[in-house]
Order: C-alpha cells, then sequence, then structure tokens
C-alpha cells in the first residue's frame, strides 16, 4: 500500500463482475502499489461507491490521484454515465464517475473495459509506439478498441469499437444476443468455443465441460489432436474475417489480441495472419502486424490510469 502521495500518479480500477483491481500508476507507466477487492453479490450503487473510495484512498491516502475506471457495458464517457452493462445488469444510467468523484474529492475517468486494456496496450505494453490499432479483447465474449492517431475512437455515441459483433458466420450463423447472427464472439469467446466443443461432439465435447475449456483445448492441440488444433486453426480464421474487415475501413496498421486464448497464440495467430492476406488488397495488408498483448491482467488497470493522465492533463 502507498502512504506518500506521488506527484504525477494516477489511479486505474478495472471493475469487474465478481472484483475490482486497482493499481497507483506512476507518470512511466510502472505500478507502484496495488490491490483487489471482491465486489458484492447484492451490487448496489451506494456499496459500490463506497467501495471504490475506500480502494482508492487505500492506495493513495495522502494524495488526490485521479481515477480512471474501466467497466464493462455502454459506457457514455462525456457524462461519466454507465448507461448499461452485463456485469451489473440491474444498473440503469448510473452516473458512477459524478458519484465516486463527489465521494472520493477526485476527478474521477470512465472507460469501457476493452478499451482501456487496448489502450493499455498502447501504452505501454505491446503496441506501444503504434497510433493506428484495432485490438481484440478475447475472454467470456469479445471486445474492442479502436484508436486512430494515438486516441481513442469513440464514435458519435461513444459505443464504437464493439468488434466482437462483425458477422463471420453469414449463412446459418449462430444467434447473438445483440439480435445479430453469426457473431465473431459466438466463435471465439470463451462460451462460444465451449459451443464448438459441444458441437463436435466425441472427446471435444468432454473438453467443453472442463474448468478452462480453451487451455485445455490448446494442452490437446500441442499433444498432437488433430480435431483440437482444426478448432484453434477455425478461430484463427474467423478472427482473420474480421481484422479484414477492419484493415479494408480503418487502414490500421496493428491488430492486437489481448487476454483470453492469446496463451494458445502460436495455434491460431498463423490461421488468422493467412486469412488476413487471403481477404485483403496486398498493399493494404503489407506492413499490417498482429501483436499478442502483454500486460496481462493489469492492462485494464493501466489504461484507466493512463486516461485518467490524459484527462487529468486536458482539463488543466
Amino acid at each position: 500500500m502507498a502512504d506518500v502521495a506521488h506527484d504525477g500518479a494516477t489511479i486505474g480500477v478495472d471493475l469487474g463482475g465478481t472484483r475490482a483491481k486497482a493499481g497507483l500508476v506512476d507518470a512511466s507507466g510502472a505500478i507502484i502499489a496495488r490491490d483487489l477487492v471482491a465486489v458484492p453479490e447484492e451490487r448496489d450503487e451506494d456499496d459500490i461507491v463506497s467501495l471504490l473510495t475506500e480502494l482508492v484512498r487505500g492506495l493513495d491516502p495522502g494524495g488526490g490521484a485521479p481515477i480512471g475506471i474501466a467497466a464493462a457495458g455502454v459506457i457514455d464517457r462525456r457524462h461519466g454515465i454507465v448507461r448499461e452493462s452485463p456485469n451489473f445488469p440491474e444498473w440503469k444510467d448510473f452516473a458512477l464517475a459524478k458519484r465516486l468523484a463527489e465521494a472520493s474529492g477526485r476527478r474521477v475517468h470512465l472507460e469501457n473495459d476493452a478499451n482501456a486494456v487496448i489502450y493499455g496496450e498502447m501504452a505501454c505494453g505491446a503496441a506501444r509506439g503504434c497510433e493506428d490499432i484495432v485490438g481484440y479483447t478475447l475472454g467470456t465474449g469479445v471486445g474492442g478498441g479502436i484508436i486512430l492517431g494515438g486516441e481513442l475512437w469513440r464514435g458519435a455515441r461513444g459505443m464504437a469499437g464493439e468488434l466482437g459483433h462483425v458477422t463471420v458466420v453469414r449463412d446459418g450463423g449462430r444467434p447473438c444476443g445483440c439480435g445479430n447472427h453469426g457473431c465473431l464472439e459466438q466463435y471465439v469467446g470463451a462460451v462460444g468455443i465451449r459451443r464448438t466443443l459441444e458441437e463436435r461432439g466425441g472427446k471435444l465435447a468432454e473438453l467443453a465441460d472442463s474448468r478452462d475449456a480453451p487451455r485445455d483445448l490448446a494442452k490437446a492441440a500441442d499433444a498432437g489432436d488433430d480435431e483440437a488444433r482444426a478448432v484453434f486453426a477455425e478461430i484463427g480464421r474467423h478472427l482473420g474475417v474480421a481484422a479484414a474487415a477492419a484493415i479494408h475501413t480503418l487502414d490500421v496498421l496493428t491488430i492486437v489480441l489481448a487476454g483470453g486464448i492469446t496463451h494458445a497464440q502460436h495455434l491460431f495467430v498463423p490461421a488468422l495472419e493467412a486469412e488476413l492476406r487471403a481477404r485483403t488488397f496486398a498493399s493494404m495488408c503489407e506492413g499490417v502486424r498482429v501483436v499478442v498483448g502483454t500486460l496481462g491482467e493489469d492492462a485494464g488497470v493501466l489504461g484507466a490510469a493512463a486516461l485518467a493522465r490524459m484527462a487529468a492533463g486536458t482539463e488543466r
């Protein structure tokens, strides 16, 4: 824990459905103190504000470091409001930033969690030095972040970057909660991978019930299981279809993959790159790099802290 003020430091908070991770981050992007607390099952708004207030005060008791919060869902960054969140379905238009600012006496910047992860990789991770990025966060589902000219592209209403809902299977695709069929996250997210295993049957269906199906699938693939390898090749092709659309639309040079199944990058990135080459103009694909995030579970904390630092500098 921190017990002194740190000039130029910001606090990054990654607010998940079951736990909140936080770090006091110095101006160089290093975490100098960290903490993790459980999120109560009731998820009451007042309780969450109190929990976060105590969390940041514990990290920076003698200072006023600005706070960046990364949270899942539809985020109205301009007004600091969580419009809706899969982790907190009872929240509707919750003014989280304003409430936490009032309780803590600090500036608070609220951001979508996938945006924060990809921004973190640009600020201090695998994409450091890159300015034009499309990033995919591979978790239970698939999130995304778009960075153009070194800045997050949030769109007209702040909701840009829902890259998990790009169609990759046109006919007979799996239904998705967004209302579409054949979305990327239905095949590349952990839930989608489990469904693939169930549909394929046999030994693969048994893996679907394991605690960490993607990791166990990777172990089988590394042990020479051709069926498991075929599943990862298919995952890579789906990602390649989505990435090709991003290249044609935005002409970015860097594709970032973070979280989830990236531990098995050797099993699916080659298929992604091959699909990308097959589906894009050669001149547009030239120079495009696919990189895997290096920040791990710290990505959201570091991204939120970097965004808070940028916002605080803009407000001065």
